[in-house]
């Protein structure tokens, strides 16, 4: 059994994770979740009224100190005129995730937006320590020697890093 049939009873959250690049594509952003005892990107859920893209710069903004800028993606256009309908940033990809029970929820689905950002790896870092005890740049060699790091991190330097 795979686990969207498994958790096809969980609550589904939307979420949004930011991937944040340095220029050279040689380094990623992650943040040391507290809670976890994970290596990730900075990411959440969205607030009322935002939009994907938004909360993955807004995320990112609040848990690192860092202003990142959007990567385009590949975007196909449905030729809009803006008046009624608009096309916004489609992400990178959309993960099905499996959050595990804590003292504050139940086991629950994350329905996660990833985008890939992009920042100055000079700028100055202000980690959020309620929720982050650290945040660094790191290498793909670095992300794939992690124990504490998800697959997807790690697919992610395999696949976007150089």
């Amino acid at each position: 059994m795979n686990v969207v049939d498994e958790t096809k009873d969980h609550k589904r959250h939307f979420a949004v994770t930011g991937y944040v690049v340095n220029p050279d594509r040689t380094k990623l952003l992650l943040i040391h979740h507290n809670k976890l005892n994970k290596w990730l990107p900075p990411g959440g859920h969205l607030e009322a009224n935002e939009l994907p893209h938004e909360c993955a710069l807004r995320e990112t903004l609040e848990e690192t100190g860092i202003q990142a800028t959007l990567v385009p993606g590949d975007e196909s256009s449905f030729d809009l005129d803006g008046e009624v309908d608009a096309q916004i940033p489609r992400p990178l990809a959309v993960l099905y995730e499996k959050i595990p029970q804590s003292p504050k929820d139940v086991e629950h689905i994350h329905i996660d937006m990833i985008y890939m950002l992009e920042a100055d790896e000079s700028a100055t870092m202000n980690a959020q320590l309620e929720e982050v005890s650290d945040a660094k740049w790191l290498t793909k060699q670095d992300i794939l020697t992690l124990d504490n790091v998800f697959d997807s991190v790690k697919g992610f330097a395999k696949s976007y890093l150089r």
